[in-house]
């Protein structure tokens, strides 16, 4: 039986504290999307995903949970996340590759 107050993260599938759960737009709110395009997601899968991916490689290719999961660049992530205590958040970088720190340089 789960712990009390824990949820499962839909892309690592940890179970989590609830307070860690956020709720991810499969389809981003800029590009049409509604309540029930959102899935749970801890706090460092859903900052992962906003800080590797731009809301329309989201939108084009990553907008089910399937391709998330397959997605190439989060591989290295996902593996390293799964090992981690459930209730610790963790500070995000801006993926090299993402193309908003592109326009940085």
């Amino acid at each position: 039986m789960p712990p009390p107050d824990t949820q499962p993260c839909s892309l690592c599938q940890r179970l989590v504290p609830a307070h860690l759960i956020t709720l991810h737009h499969l389809k981003p709110k800029e590009r049409g999307g509604k309540a029930h395009h959102r899935t749970p997601l801890c706090k460092p899968c859903h900052k992962q995903l906003h800080a590797t991916f731009s809301n329309k490689e989201l939108d084009q290719r990553l907008d089910s949970l399937g391709s998330l999961r397959q997605a190439e660049q989060l591989q290295p992530f996902l593996a390293w996340i799964r090992k981690q205590k459930p209730d610790r958040n963790f500070r995000t970088s801006m993926s090299n590759t993402h193309p908003k720190n592109k326009r940085r340089h």
